[in-house]
């Protein structure tokens, strides 16, 4: 039958046209279907969804330390394999130095050892729109010249479940089946991502909702990192980080959200700001996800449709509009303890909603399959954040499901 296949990759983010390159590269003879609810290459409407997903509305920045997420879960070994394979396939873009992240000085890191914080410098390579551009050609005119794959772009996934030992997906282009399937469903695909594995029963931790804020201040008040991309941990409890320079905070959109992201690649969001995310991972037992979403949805009525912007002080004086939000009342205290490694922190601003928006917690082997048999999982939905790692996992499931 027409609509049976070897695999299907739900997702044509970064992680999923990685994959399907690899598929249409190396395994010729394997019958394979994307499936994105955007559109195809060099056609997006939409913010995210579609091609390459977020890549080509990024700020082009590939951290280095992504790879080091992803060979935590799958090895080293198999990592680096992945990553030089990336590489391989950027070399038909152009030529690309890793640019070396600066530290702060002796004196600052000793006042952050004092103040319980960790430091981790952020390598990483710089990519710019006209890079991304030439990207989305190549992997386009790749793919399209492999006729083992087929797309179907425009198109919503609406449900998945496994009958004798088959995946059946119902879309609105109709049914198919596939024996393994890839779940790349990305940022913008978070909701669906929890209802697929809620539905499959292979939820293993709901706890914790990461959010917080998204800081934009004055340079010299950020005068102690200097254009250190550095990130700073406060145990598993907070993260603030990357340290991104001369940029722009822009609405990222969302259905009925707009999480507050940066830019800084073309000259039009160039500035003399600095920014950097105030992500707090809070407890919520059994509730994570949904108390994620709730904040993520009351903050954007707040501010209108579009993310909030004010003076960080107010959160420390109660006048803020997120201060009628109870849940975001750990803030208060938290700032306060930040003002010791940045004295001046409550004359920045801040911007609001900032959400890490990642489905629950599943159970992934070293190959990156679910518990359920045939089901791997890879980039955000795996709860694995960054561009980089996207690719490399992308790249190195396809080895997996060939076993």
């Amino acid at each position: 039958m027409s609509n049976i296949f070897d695999v299907a990759v739900i997702g044509m983010g970064v992680a999923g046209v990685f994959a399907c390159y690899k598929l249409s590269k190396e395994h010729k003879g394997l019958k394979v279907i994307g499936f994105d609810i955007g559109r195809p290459f060099a056609k997006r409407r939409r913010q995210l969804e579609g091609a390459l997903g977020c890549l080509p509305n990024s700020d082009g920045k590939l951290y280095l330390n992504d790879i080091n997420k992803v060979s935590d879960l799958i090895g080293t070994r198999k990592t680096k394999s992945a990553h030089t394979y990336f590489n391989k396939i950027m070399s038909n873009v152009g030529s690309f130095k890793i640019i070396k992240d600066k530290s702060p000085s002796i004196s600052v890191e000793k006042r952050l050892k004092k103040f319980g914080y960790d430091l981790t410098l952020n390598d990483y390579i710089q990519i710019y729109p006209k890079d991304i551009h030439l990207l989305s050609k190549y992997m386009a005119e790749s793919l399209e010249d492999h006729k083992n794959i087929t797309f179907n772009f425009d198109n919503e996934v609406n449900s998945i479940c496994k009958q004798n030992g088959m995946f059946v997906i119902t879309s609105d282009a109709g049914e198919f089946k596939c024996k393994k399937l890839i779940i790349a469903a990305g940022r913008s695909g978070w909701r669906w991502s929890k209802e697929l594995f809620f539905n499959f029963g292979i939820i293993d931790n709901n706890d914790i909702a990461r959010f917080g804020i998204r800081v934009e201040s004055n340079a010299n008040i950020m005068k102690d990192f200097v254009k250190s991309n550095c990130t700073l941990n406060k145990g598993t409890e907070l993260e603030l980080g990357p340290m991104s320079w001369f940029g722009t905070v822009i609405p990222e959109d969302h259905v009925d959200v707009a999480i507050s992201a940066f830019r800084s690649n073309e000259n039009r969001w160039k500035s003399d700001k600095v920014s950097f995310s105030l992500i707090g991972n809070r407890s919520f037992p059994n509730a994570g996800f949904e108390q994620t979403d709730r904040i993520s949805k009351l903050t954007f009525v707040l501010a209108n449709d579009r993310i909030i912007k004010e003076r960080i002080s107010h959160i420390l004086t109660g006048k803020s509009k997120i201060s009628i939000i109870p849940e975001y009342e750990w803030l208060k205290e938290t700032i306060q303890d930040v003002s010791n490694i940045i004295p001046d922190i409550a004359k920045a601003y801040f911007h609001a909603p900032t959400i890490n928006t990642f489905p629950p917690k599943i159970n992934l082997g070293n190959n990156l399959e679910s518990e359920v048999d045939g089901m791997f999982v890879v980039g955000e939905s795996a709860g694995i954040s960054g561009i980089l790692a996207a690719a490399t996992m992308g790249i190195s499931v396809v080895n997996e499901i060939v076993k």
